[in-house]
């Protein structure tokens, strides 16, 4: 049976006005997901379709059905190409080292200049819980394997063209020749164009009870910095991009070790070159990484922490997450910050914009597992984000401006700016009213999704259903009125 996964679509501003109002959903616009039964209920605004369902043959724009999508869809990137398309690549965190299930990977969707699908490959396999990674300035993605059973860092070519290559960047053996150097959960990558230096996160710390079984060192969770050689500085002077990759293939790594002052917002830090003189403890499984204008930003899974360290003052500020929710995957745009929560299949699995005021969602998701992989395209009129293990969407503004540009309205579901460093104790009552909020929020689910094979009766049924739907988000009630929620079938057909 072929199912059409619809999307919630608005008129585009004729006039290029913004309309997109974060943290507002009294619109009611959303995506029923047919394939899982999940909702994506969007803030003002936005529109959205579904590109790929893992399990489910990736449709193409022509209609052509090639490979399922990959299973544990999770880091992401996009990357332009130069006929003016471009290519996502997602990771596949799935598989055991242990179990000797190497059924991880990382796999490309190709666009072109106008959006529409033309492919979908396999570019790494044989590999085991890719997690998150990052992008290089010479246009590879680095794909990150978070595992502490042999897991490494991977050079990837978006194209295909180019085979993939293990990388030096967190000085473990790169042929697997010592299991004893391996200790990280390697998450995410970044590099410092400014300084020529890698950053890896590591989502793991000392005496993580999810693994009893594994000795708990005091740097298990260490960030790493990599730091090229001679050798591997002289590649980045290649005149081609495909010889750059040696940059990542030998160098030196150190660990962060940071030394907070007493407002327990911030200090300063250090990067030692032995792991054991590191401190993980203090910024305990970290996601993500973004460096840019010599700062490099990430946040802590277990103390709910944004982190931003001046690379070039030896400084750190660190702001608490305003929401009460695990931080995932993030980037930023300027100075706000893009950030996906797990929440447990609750309405906060959300993309948070983060600034200097506040945050608010851009979306919110019912039934689905938490959203990873958020990038952007390069004129940054699309994002890309998967909900992990089930399917990957592009999120546009209906406007037809980049997301940064400025939207028509904030609605600022907690306050608590990034600059302001503020610890959790001192937004404690802000973060418990909005879980209060969105643990009594409605999943009523709006019935956008059609099945290609309903009679027009029984479509219109499904409309009406959605029209007396109503969900409340974290700071209004709203209604799904009559006509908001366009059941317009727009691509993202999925084959069962």
């Amino acid at each position: 049976m072929k199912l059409v996964i619809a999307a919630a679509l608005l008129v585009s501003s004729a006039n290029g006005q913004a309309t997109w109002e974060p943290g507002n959903f009294s619109e009611g616009l959303s995506i029923k997901d047919s394939v899982t039964g999940g909702t994506m209920y969007l803030s003002n605004g936005l529109q959205a379709e579904a590109i790929a369902h893992s399990g489910q043959p990736v449709v193409l724009s022509d209609g052509t059905e090639v490979d399922a999508y990959h299973a544990n869809c999770d880091g992401g990137a996009s990357f332009p190409q130069a006929d003016g398309g471009h290519i996502y690549v997602s990771n596949s965190e799935i598989g055991s080292y242990a179990d000797k299930d190497f059924s991880g990977g990382v796999y490309a969707l190709t666009f072109d200049a106008e959006n529409n699908l033309k492919g979908y490959a396999t570019l790494l396999k044989d590999t085991v819980t890719n997690c998150h990674g990052g992008e290089t300035p010479w246009g590879t993605w680095i794909s990150c394997e978070e595992t502490r059973d042999l897991g490494r860092c991977w050079q990837v070519d978006p194209t295909g063209a180019k085979e993939p290559a293990v990388t030096a960047i967190t000085g473990q053996s790169m042929d697997r020749s010592s299991a004893g150097e391996y200790f990280g959960k390697w998450e995410a990558f970044a590099w410092d164009a400014d300084d020529n230096k890698a950053y890896i996160t590591n989502d793991d710390y000392p005496g993580n009870p999810s693994h009893p079984d594994d000795p708990s060192h005091s740097y298990q969770g260490a960030i790493v910095r990599f730091s090229p050689d001679e050798t591997a500085l002289a590649c980045l002077d290649a005149e081609d991009d495909a010889d750059k990759w040696c940059a990542l293939e030998s160098g030196t790594v150190d660990y962060l070790k940071v030394i907070p002052s007493e407002s327990g917002t911030g200090g300063t830090f250090e990067w030692v070159s032995d792991k054991n003189e590191a401190n993980p403890e203090l910024y305990a499984a970290t996601e993500g990484a973004h460096v840019e204008n010599g700062i490099f930003t990430f946040s802590t899974i277990v103390d709910r922490y944004l982190f931003q360290l001046d690379l070039a003052a030896g400084t750190y500020t660190m702001s608490a997450v305003p929401f009460p929710f695990e931080p995932d995957n993030l980037r930023l745009l300027g100075d706000v910050v893009y950030l996906c929560t797990d929440a447990d299949d609750t309405p906060g699995d959300a993309v948070w914009r983060w600034d200097n005021t506040g945050a608010s969602r851009m979306f919110y998701e019912v039934g689905h597992s938490y959203p990873a992989g958020v990038d952007f395209t390069a004129d940054k009129k699309a994002m890309y984000v998967s909900m992990y293990g089930d399917a990957t969407y592009r999120i546009t503004r209906a406007d037809g401006l980049a997301f940064d540009e400025d939207p028509l309205n904030i609605n600022y579901e907690v306050n608590g700016g990034i600059a302001e460093g503020k610890t959790h104790e001192e937004i404690a009552d802000e973060v418990n009213a909005v879980n209060a909020s969105l643990e009594s929020a409605t999943t009523e689910e709006a019935t956008t999704g059609t099945e290609s094979d309903d009679t027009p009766a029984e479509a219109e049924g499904s409309d009406a259903a959605a029209e007396d739907a109503a969900v409340e988000d974290g700071s209004s009630a709203a209604a799904l009125a009559a006509g908001t929620v366009l059941g317009l079938l727009a691509g993202g057909a999925m084959m069962l």
